[in-house]
C-alpha cells in the first residue's frame, strides 16, 4: 500500500451521456446531487476502493432510470478540482449495469497527493 505524504480530500461527482446533444458529450446527472460523495484519502488503496464501491452505489441508484446508457463517477481534489480518479460503467444486453473497466486512478500514473498550485509573485 502506497501512503501519501499528505492526506487530502476528493469529492465524487457522477457524469452521464448528454442525450439531447449526440455528439458523444457528457455533463452532470440531474437525477443526484452534484457532489456525490466527500472522502479522505491517505492512500491509493483508499482512492481506488472509493472510486469501485461508489461506483457500485451510482449504479443501484441509477438502475430504475433507463434514459442513460452509461456513467462515469469521477473523484476530484476538493482544492485544485484535479481529476485523482475515475471509472465508466455501462448497460448490458440485459439491461443491468456492468463495470465497463478497472477504476483508473492519478496514483497508478505517480502522482500520489494532492495538487500543489504555486503562486509566483510579480
Amino acid at each position: 500500500m502506497v501512503t501519501h505524504s499528505k492526506e487530502y480530500r476528493v469529492l465524487t461527482s457522477v457524469i452521464v451521456p448528454v442525450l439531447d446533444r449526440g455528439n458523444g458529450a457528457w455533463g452532470a446527472c440531474p437525477e443526484l446531487p452534484d457532489v456525490l460523495g466527500e472522502c479522505v484519502i491517505r492512500s491509493c488503496d483508499d482512492l481506488w476502493v472509493i472510486v469501485e464501491s461508489q461506483g457500485g452505489v451510482v449504479a443501484r441508484l441509477l438502475r430504475a432510470i433507463e434514459k442513460y446508457s452509461g456513467f462515469r463517477l469521477l473523484a476530484r481534489d476538493d482544492r485544485s478540482h484535479a481529476l485523482a480518479g475515475s471509472v465508466e460503467w455501462v448497460r448490458n444486453a440485459a439491461g443491468l449495469w456492468v463495470q465497463w473497466d478497472e477504476p483508473v486512478t492519478a496514483c497508478a500514473y505517480g502522482d500520489h497527493g494532492p495538487t500543489v498550485t504555486v503562486r509566483l509573485a510579480a
